[in-house]
Protein backbone atom coordinates (compact mmCIF):
# COMPACT_ATOMS: atom_id res chain seq x y z
CA UNK A 1 0.00 0.00 0.00
CA UNK A 2 1.31 3.62 -0.78
CA UNK A 3 2.96 5.29 2.35
CA UNK A 4 0.99 8.13 1.56
CA UNK A 5 -2.57 6.31 1.02
CA UNK A 6 -1.45 4.55 4.33
CA UNK A 7 -0.86 7.68 6.15
CA UNK A 8 -4.36 8.99 4.99
CA UNK A 9 -6.35 5.79 5.58
CA UNK A 10 -4.96 5.67 9.55
CA UNK A 11 -5.98 9.65 9.41
CA UNK A 12 -9.44 8.48 8.49
CA UNK A 13 -9.76 5.49 10.84
CA UNK A 14 -8.59 7.65 13.79
CA UNK A 15 -11.25 10.44 13.36
CA UNK A 16 -13.78 8.15 13.16
CA UNK A 17 -12.71 6.19 15.99
CA UNK A 18 -12.67 9.23 18.04
CA UNK A 19 -16.38 10.11 17.17
CA UNK A 20 -17.60 6.56 18.07
CA UNK A 21 -16.08 6.70 21.08
CA UNK A 22 -17.47 9.69 22.12
CA UNK A 23 -20.87 8.39 21.27
CA UNK A 24 -20.15 5.46 22.65
CA UNK A 25 -19.04 6.63 26.19
CA UNK A 26 -22.36 8.96 26.10
CA UNK A 27 -24.55 6.35 25.19
CA UNK A 28 -22.73 4.51 28.87
CA UNK A 29 -21.68 1.47 26.55
CA UNK A 30 -18.32 1.54 28.64
CA UNK A 31 -16.97 -1.62 27.03
CA UNK A 32 -17.01 -0.31 23.57
CA UNK A 33 -16.26 2.83 24.49
CA UNK A 34 -13.17 1.38 26.00
CA UNK A 35 -12.16 -0.58 22.83
CA UNK A 36 -12.69 2.69 20.75
CA UNK A 37 -10.44 5.07 22.70
CA UNK A 38 -8.09 2.18 23.04
CA UNK A 39 -7.77 2.26 18.90
CA UNK A 40 -8.08 5.52 18.77
CA UNK A 41 -4.73 5.72 20.84
CA UNK A 42 -2.82 3.06 19.10
CA UNK A 43 -3.69 4.82 15.67
CA UNK A 44 -2.98 8.10 17.17
CA UNK A 45 0.69 6.15 17.80
CA UNK A 46 0.76 4.61 14.52
CA UNK A 47 -0.67 7.90 13.13
CA UNK A 48 2.48 9.88 14.39
CA UNK A 49 4.91 7.10 13.07
CA UNK A 50 3.57 6.82 9.41
CA UNK A 51 3.59 10.50 9.38
CA UNK A 52 7.28 10.80 9.72
CA UNK A 53 7.98 8.63 6.45
CA UNK A 54 9.77 11.54 4.96
CA UNK A 55 12.42 11.48 7.68
CA UNK A 56 12.26 7.97 8.55
CA UNK A 57 10.83 5.18 5.65
CA UNK A 58 11.07 1.96 7.78
CA UNK A 59 8.04 0.32 8.90
CA UNK A 60 6.56 1.18 11.89
CA UNK A 61 7.62 0.04 15.87
CA UNK A 62 6.18 -3.65 16.07
CA UNK A 63 4.95 -2.36 19.65
CA UNK A 64 2.95 -0.03 17.92
CA UNK A 65 1.22 -2.74 15.09
CA UNK A 66 0.77 -4.92 17.72
CA UNK A 67 -1.44 -2.31 19.49
CA UNK A 68 -3.52 -1.85 16.40
CA UNK A 69 -4.07 -5.45 16.12
CA UNK A 70 -5.48 -6.04 19.27
CA UNK A 71 -7.72 -3.18 19.77
CA UNK A 72 -9.18 -4.00 16.25
CA UNK A 73 -9.62 -7.47 17.31
CA UNK A 74 -11.48 -6.31 20.58
CA UNK A 75 -13.68 -4.05 18.39
CA UNK A 76 -14.41 -6.82 16.19
CA UNK A 77 -15.93 -8.80 19.05
CA UNK A 78 -18.10 -6.09 20.38
CA UNK A 79 -19.33 -4.94 16.90
CA UNK A 80 -22.36 -6.98 17.09
CA UNK A 81 -23.39 -4.38 20.58
CA UNK A 82 -22.83 -1.49 18.45
CA UNK A 83 -26.23 0.53 18.66
CA UNK A 84 -28.14 0.28 14.83
CA UNK A 85 -27.82 4.32 14.73
CA UNK A 86 -23.84 3.87 14.78
CA UNK A 87 -23.82 0.41 13.02
CA UNK A 88 -22.89 2.26 9.30
CA UNK A 89 -20.05 4.41 11.11
CA UNK A 90 -18.90 1.01 12.80
CA UNK A 91 -18.51 -0.83 9.87
CA UNK A 92 -16.52 1.91 7.66
CA UNK A 93 -14.08 2.25 10.95
CA UNK A 94 -13.79 -1.48 10.78
CA UNK A 95 -12.87 -1.26 6.66
CA UNK A 96 -10.37 1.80 7.36
CA UNK A 97 -8.72 -0.22 10.31
CA UNK A 98 -8.69 -3.47 8.38
CA UNK A 99 -6.95 -2.41 5.36
CA UNK A 100 -4.43 -0.31 7.69
CA UNK A 101 -3.47 -3.67 9.22
CA UNK A 102 -2.88 -5.16 6.56
CA UNK A 103 -1.05 -2.80 4.91
CA UNK A 104 1.33 -2.90 8.03
CA UNK A 105 1.88 -6.64 8.03
CA UNK A 106 2.31 -6.76 3.93
CA UNK A 107 2.55 -3.19 2.40
CA UNK A 108 3.36 -5.31 -1.11
CA UNK A 109 0.09 -7.13 -0.82
CA UNK A 110 -2.72 -5.67 -3.30
CA UNK A 111 -5.11 -3.54 -1.37
CA UNK A 112 -8.21 -5.13 -1.11
CA UNK A 113 -11.58 -2.70 -2.03
CA UNK A 114 -13.72 -2.03 1.04
CA UNK A 115 -17.03 -3.73 0.79
CA UNK A 116 -19.49 -1.72 -1.17
CA UNK A 117 -23.01 -1.20 1.05
CA UNK A 118 -21.43 -3.58 3.58
CA UNK A 119 -22.12 -6.51 0.94
CA UNK A 120 -20.97 -6.09 -2.40
CA UNK A 121 -19.06 -7.60 -4.09
CA UNK A 122 -21.17 -10.68 -4.13
CA UNK A 123 -17.96 -13.16 -4.49
CA UNK A 124 -14.57 -11.91 -4.97
CA UNK A 125 -13.69 -14.55 -7.64
CA UNK A 126 -12.83 -12.88 -10.64
CA UNK A 127 -9.17 -11.30 -10.66
CA UNK A 128 -8.98 -7.63 -10.47
CA UNK A 129 -6.54 -7.62 -14.23
CA UNK A 130 -9.60 -9.45 -16.00
CA UNK A 131 -12.14 -7.23 -14.71
CA UNK A 132 -9.74 -4.24 -16.09
CA UNK A 133 -9.49 -5.61 -19.44
CA UNK A 134 -13.07 -6.21 -19.52
CA UNK A 135 -13.41 -2.54 -18.25
CA UNK A 136 -11.94 -1.49 -21.87
CA UNK A 137 -14.21 -4.30 -23.48
CA UNK A 138 -17.35 -3.10 -22.64
CA UNK A 139 -16.10 0.55 -22.86
CA UNK A 140 -15.29 -0.38 -26.79
CA UNK A 141 -18.50 -2.19 -27.43
CA UNK A 142 -20.58 1.09 -26.07
CA UNK A 143 -18.91 3.21 -28.53
CA UNK A 144 -19.20 0.86 -30.82
CA UNK A 145 -22.95 0.72 -30.38
CA UNK A 146 -23.18 4.14 -30.88
CA UNK A 147 -21.78 3.78 -33.88
CA UNK A 148 -24.42 1.60 -34.85
CA UNK A 149 -27.20 3.51 -33.40
CA UNK A 150 -29.81 4.42 -35.85
CA UNK A 151 -32.02 6.77 -33.00
CA UNK A 152 -29.92 9.40 -31.72
CA UNK A 153 -31.28 8.46 -28.04
CA UNK A 154 -29.25 5.13 -28.48
CA UNK A 155 -26.41 6.69 -29.88
CA UNK A 156 -26.40 9.12 -27.29
CA UNK A 157 -26.70 6.64 -24.93
CA UNK A 158 -23.73 4.41 -26.33
CA UNK A 159 -21.31 7.56 -26.18
CA UNK A 160 -22.33 8.52 -22.16
CA UNK A 161 -21.70 5.06 -21.42
CA UNK A 162 -18.92 4.46 -23.07
CA UNK A 163 -17.08 7.31 -22.52
CA UNK A 164 -18.00 7.02 -18.76
CA UNK A 165 -16.54 3.72 -18.43
CA UNK A 166 -13.71 4.40 -20.36
CA UNK A 167 -12.66 8.02 -18.88
CA UNK A 168 -13.44 6.43 -14.98
CA UNK A 169 -10.88 3.04 -15.87
CA UNK A 170 -8.41 5.57 -16.51
CA UNK A 171 -8.04 7.30 -13.73
CA UNK A 172 -9.14 4.12 -11.42
CA UNK A 173 -6.59 2.98 -8.65
CA UNK A 174 -5.72 -0.62 -10.19
CA UNK A 175 -3.05 -1.57 -12.25
CA UNK A 176 -3.97 -1.46 -15.10
CA UNK A 177 -4.80 2.08 -15.52
CA UNK A 178 -3.26 5.60 -16.87
CA UNK A 179 -3.28 7.60 -13.14
CA UNK A 180 -4.38 5.74 -9.57
CA UNK A 181 -6.34 8.99 -8.79
CA UNK A 182 -10.14 7.39 -8.01
CA UNK A 183 -10.55 5.32 -5.08
CA UNK A 184 -11.26 1.47 -6.08
CA UNK A 185 -14.80 1.57 -4.06
CA UNK A 186 -15.94 4.64 -6.39
CA UNK A 187 -14.76 2.36 -9.65
CA UNK A 188 -17.22 -0.16 -8.02
CA UNK A 189 -19.62 2.04 -7.58
CA UNK A 190 -19.77 3.15 -10.83
CA UNK A 191 -19.76 -0.52 -12.60
CA UNK A 192 -23.13 -1.12 -10.64
CA UNK A 193 -24.49 1.93 -12.27
CA UNK A 194 -22.86 1.77 -15.66
CA UNK A 195 -24.22 -1.85 -15.47
CA UNK A 196 -27.99 -1.18 -14.49
CA UNK A 197 -28.54 2.25 -16.67
CA UNK A 198 -27.17 0.47 -19.92
CA UNK A 199 -29.82 -2.43 -19.08
CA UNK A 200 -32.48 0.15 -18.47
CA UNK A 201 -32.14 2.77 -20.68
CA UNK A 202 -33.85 1.14 -23.91
CA UNK A 203 -36.68 0.89 -22.29
CA UNK A 204 -36.59 4.07 -20.39
CA UNK A 205 -36.24 6.01 -23.50
CA UNK A 206 -38.27 3.87 -25.74
CA UNK A 207 -35.46 3.29 -28.12
CA UNK A 208 -36.14 -0.83 -27.64
CA UNK A 209 -37.95 -1.59 -30.39
CA UNK A 210 -36.84 1.29 -32.66
CA UNK A 211 -33.51 0.79 -32.31
CA UNK A 212 -33.08 -3.05 -31.71
CA UNK A 213 -29.12 -3.74 -33.07
CA UNK A 214 -28.18 -1.02 -30.09
CA UNK A 215 -30.73 -1.89 -27.77
CA UNK A 216 -29.25 -5.34 -27.39
CA UNK A 217 -25.68 -4.31 -27.41
CA UNK A 218 -26.45 -2.30 -24.34
CA UNK A 219 -28.69 -4.89 -22.33
CA UNK A 220 -25.76 -7.52 -23.39
CA UNK A 221 -22.82 -4.84 -22.07
CA UNK A 222 -25.16 -3.56 -19.18
CA UNK A 223 -25.13 -7.40 -17.97
CA UNK A 224 -21.82 -8.17 -18.40
CA UNK A 225 -20.57 -5.09 -16.65
CA UNK A 226 -22.81 -5.93 -14.08
CA UNK A 227 -22.29 -9.73 -13.35
CA UNK A 228 -18.58 -9.27 -13.48
CA UNK A 229 -18.35 -6.65 -10.75
CA UNK A 230 -20.60 -8.55 -8.42
CA UNK A 231 -17.83 -11.45 -8.60
CA UNK A 232 -14.99 -9.13 -9.42
CA UNK A 233 -12.12 -9.23 -6.23
CA UNK A 234 -11.46 -5.62 -6.18
CA UNK A 235 -8.03 -4.48 -5.96
CA UNK A 236 -6.36 -1.27 -5.63
CA UNK A 237 -3.00 -0.69 -6.59
CA UNK A 238 -1.91 1.99 -4.17
CA UNK A 239 -4.78 2.07 -1.76
CA UNK A 240 -6.56 5.62 -2.80
CA UNK A 241 -9.66 6.86 -0.69
CA UNK A 242 -11.24 9.78 0.12
CA UNK A 243 -10.37 11.93 3.74
CA UNK A 244 -13.41 10.71 6.12
CA UNK A 245 -14.47 13.81 7.92
CA UNK A 246 -15.41 13.56 11.97
CA UNK A 247 -18.73 14.28 12.93
CA UNK A 248 -17.88 15.21 16.84
CA UNK A 249 -19.62 13.88 19.33
CA UNK A 250 -23.39 13.50 20.68
CA UNK A 251 -25.71 16.33 20.83
CA UNK A 252 -25.63 18.12 24.46
CA UNK A 253 -28.76 17.84 26.23
CA UNK A 254 -31.11 20.82 23.91
CA UNK A 255 -28.72 21.00 21.07
CA UNK A 256 -29.68 19.71 17.85
CA UNK A 257 -26.91 18.02 15.11
CA UNK A 258 -23.43 16.88 16.34
CA UNK A 259 -21.60 18.75 18.51
CA UNK A 260 -18.43 19.64 16.50
CA UNK A 261 -19.35 20.91 12.97
CA UNK A 262 -17.82 19.69 10.02
CA UNK A 263 -14.23 19.17 11.06
CA UNK A 264 -12.06 20.47 8.48
CA UNK A 265 -9.88 17.41 7.75
CA UNK A 266 -9.76 13.96 9.56
CA UNK A 267 -7.61 15.09 12.49
CA UNK A 268 -9.03 19.08 12.50
CA UNK A 269 -11.14 20.24 15.11
CA UNK A 270 -11.19 17.52 17.45
CA UNK A 271 -9.22 19.59 19.90
CA UNK A 272 -11.86 22.03 20.19
CA UNK A 273 -14.61 19.42 20.72
CA UNK A 274 -17.13 20.55 23.55
CA UNK A 275 -16.69 18.56 26.78
CA UNK A 276 -17.82 18.45 30.16
CA UNK A 277 -14.24 18.31 31.70
CA UNK A 278 -12.86 21.19 33.93
CA UNK A 279 -9.53 21.66 34.53
CA UNK A 280 -9.74 23.84 36.82
CA UNK A 281 -12.20 22.27 39.10
CA UNK A 282 -10.03 18.83 39.05
CA UNK A 283 -6.98 21.03 40.29
CA UNK A 284 -9.13 22.60 43.14
CA UNK A 285 -10.45 19.26 44.23
CA UNK A 286 -6.46 18.05 44.02
CA UNK A 287 -5.74 21.22 46.60
CA UNK A 288 -8.36 20.05 49.03
CA UNK A 289 -7.45 16.50 49.35
CA UNK A 290 -3.61 17.62 49.89
CA UNK A 291 -4.64 19.49 52.40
Amino acid sequence: MDRTALHLEVRNALSVADELSRHEHCLGHDDLAGGLSALRSALGDLERDVGRSHEDPTTPQPWIVEAVERSLEALLIHRQNVPRSLRVRTEQLIASAERVSLALWDPEYPVPAKPVMGMLPLVRALPQDVHSVLDYVHTAGFLVSASLATTGRARAVGLALGAGLGGVSLVSDYRLSAGKLLPIETHEKVDYLTGLAAIAAPFLLGYAKKDPIAAMLHVGLGLGTLVTSLVTDYRAAKGVAWPMRSRGGPPQRGEHGVRVEEAQRPLEGLSSAPTDWDPDADAAKDDELSQ
